[in-house]
């Protein structure tokens, strides 16, 4: 795919089917994370956890209603068949976890659109469950790191919609 129509075609999905990714497009998706360049090239200051056992998945979602009193229903991971996790060094500075998280989900979240597949960007979840010792360990986040973020990726359970390129969302000034 061009370059601008995967740009075009990146979107947030909040409804998967229940078919799973296949292991080439997981492996892409890995590939393009780690393609993402981290903060003066420390690698080992990131860790990927991907979760596609459903029963795991259940137990993300029910921890996340739980902490946050929320509606029983509710499914944090929107039903996605995979979520992959972005974990950082806690020795790390908020700002580098975010900027370290943020282009490894970005490169994710554009490997999904070129792959034709339905992401998600998940904030939240990643917030309120790293401090959920249960779920870390069930996740198996390795020792000194946290959870950042993290991506729900499937097939869109509705059809995705190219969008039009422009410059007029964000302000802008130009000197």
């Amino acid at each position: 795919m061009e370059f601008n129509k995967t740009i075009a075609a990146r979107q947030s999905v909040r409804k998967f089917t229940e078919a799973q990714i296949t292991d080439e497009q997981l492996k892409a998706i890995l590939e393009a994370a780690n393609a993402a360049p981290a903060c003066m090239g420390q690698y080992d200051h990131l860790h990927l956890t991907v979760v596609q056992k459903p029963e795991i998945l259940a137990q993300i979602n029910a921890a996340f209603q739980k902490a946050v009193g929320g509606d029983p229903n509710m499914q944090v991971t929107y039903g996605a068949p995979t979520v992959i996790y972005v974990s950082c060094k806690n020795e790390d500075e908020e700002i580098v976890k975010g900027c370290n998280a943020g282009v490894v989900m970005e490169n994710m979240l554009l490997e999904a659109a070129d792959l034709g597949l339905g992401a998600v960007y998940l904030f939240g979840v990643s917030q309120v469950l790293f401090a959920n010792e249960e779920i870390t360990k069930l996740l198996q986040i390795p020792e000194g790191f946290r959870t950042v973020s993290a991506i729900a990726v499937g097939t869109s359970a509705d059809d995705l919609q190219e969008r039009i390129l422009g410059t007029d969302k964000i302000s802008m000034t130009t000197l």
